[in-house]
């Protein structure tokens, strides 16, 4: 009786709870061919699933339940449903345990329990002989995780650090290649006299891509004008602006107005987000000491150090997903989609234990991009590969050409993409 209490439990759960929605995918009558119709409907359905949420799928049509012998329901449904997993296990890199046999056993007059379906089944191929003693049909459930690991990881400074010592009693000015720092004196609370004034820059295509860094908020798309990293170092110990002191920041290569985020780093990636008390603003001006002449730049004026990129969201629109089959990865692999009209960059996710697909969601249709793969083998070559893309029309990439090349000559290429 305890038995039949947790299944009647399991099966109410599916009323009401609304993460869980049933659709049925119809295969021609009395056919388990798997044809490029069904194909789309099963991509359409994982597609348009949220994350963590779970779909139940039938494969045998109302008509066919009516029509259908016992037998022809249990030969139809567990053979399609098998082909079905099959799929999304294959082509689509869901995982086996994201992937239930429910089965529905046929009522049986006197035992009214054996009409309720048992779920939770990991699909295999141990599990399914269990079942097979029994006379039922069989539906596929398939949750979408939301777990996605990012490919690559972060790397700072492999684009080279620039530094600085001052006293905390002294005002500080820093220039790097793209930006220029200036601190005034006092504006720390910390036991040193000496404090370390550290920037990283990264501008271009290749410094991002070699830093690992890309340019989402959440799930939402950015267009970077250019990011930074600078951090104030007390004894080797991070220490941030006291409060009320700022930090004035000028980026001389940045000619048109963006909004301000910071950034942290979250599952492989920095992950930015907007501060609407923060402006940023188009100015003149001119530059001393180290260098010469003057210009128009973006000027931030910030009581916070750490992560700064100056970006602006994508205008929203239709969105697309994009499957790349990675044939031999390592965790090491950097999958990226490079967009060509704007300077977004986007991180694949690796959808499985292998790391051998790795996924795009949420991705701008409709634009020209392009799709590389790479791998920092050591200090002077990469072994990567490229591929041109238009989202919304390529959603599964696979046949990468691979080709190892020094990182002079990588930067070369990828820095003609803006």
């Amino acid at each position: 009786m305890k038995k039949i209490f947790t299944i009647y439990c399991i099966v109410l759960i599916y009323f009401i709870n609304p993460t869980i929605s049933q659709e049925t995918i119809k295969f021609d009558e009395k056919s388990v061919v798997f044809t490029a119709k069904i194909s789309e409907q099963a991509r359409k359905l994982y597609r348009e699933l949220n994350y963590n949420h779970e779909l139940i799928i039938n494969v045998l049509t109302k008509k066919e339940q009516k029509k259908f012998t016992e037998r022809d329901k249990i030969n139809y449904s567990r053979v399609r449903v098998k082909k079905l997993a099959d799929f999304y296990k294959d082509s689509l890199a869901v995982e086996p345990y994201d992937l239930l046999l429910q089965f529905i056993p046929f009522e049986i007059k006197g035992k009214k329990e054996d009409g309720f379906p048992l779920t939770g089944v990991t699909w295999t191929q141990e599990n399914m002989k269990k079942l097979t003693s029994r006379k039922g049909y069989y539906q596929l459930v398939i949750t979408k995780s939301g777990n996605l690991v990012a490919s690559g990881y972060i790397n700072d400074t492999i684009n080279g650090v620039t530094r600085r010592i001052f006293k905390k009693d002294q005002s500080v000015q820093l220039y790097g290649r793209y930006a220029q720092i200036y601190i005034p004196a006092n504006s720390f609370n910390c036991d040193c006299d000496d404090i370390k004034l550290e920037l990283k820059e990264f501008f271009t295509p290749s410094e991002m891509l070699l830093a690992g860094l890309t340019t989402t908020s959440g799930d939402k798309t950015l267009m970077t004008g250019g990011m930074i990293h600078i951090m104030a170092y007390c004894n080797g110990k991070e220490v941030p602006l006291k409060k009320g002191a700022k930090a004035n920041i000028n980026f001389f290569t940045i000619n048109e107005s963006f909004g301000v985020f910071f950034g942290k780093e979250k599952n492989n990636i920095i992950d930015w987000t907007l501060d609407k008390e923060i402006k940023a603003e188009l100015n003149s001006f001119e530059f001393e000491d180290e260098m010469e002449g003057g210009g128009e730049g973006l000027t931030v004026l910030t009581d916070k150090l750490g992560w700064i990129n100056c970006d602006a969201f994508v205008n929203e629109g239709p969105t697309t997903e994009l499957l790349v089959d990675l044939q031999k990865p390592t965790d090491s692999t950097y999958v990226r989609l490079i967009f060509l009209d704007m300077k977004s960059i986007l991180p694949g996710y690796f959808t499985n234990s292998e790391n051998s697909k790795a996924f795009f969601k949420d991705i701008p249709k409709g634009k020209e991009t392009n799709l590389l793969v790479y791998k920092i083998i050591n200090k002077t070559h990469i072994h990567w590969a490229i591929a041109d893309i238009k989202t919304g029309e390529d959603t599964f990439i696979t046949d990468l050409k691979y080709k190892t090349s020094t990182k002079d000559e990588f930067k070369k290429i990828v820095d003609q993409t803006w």
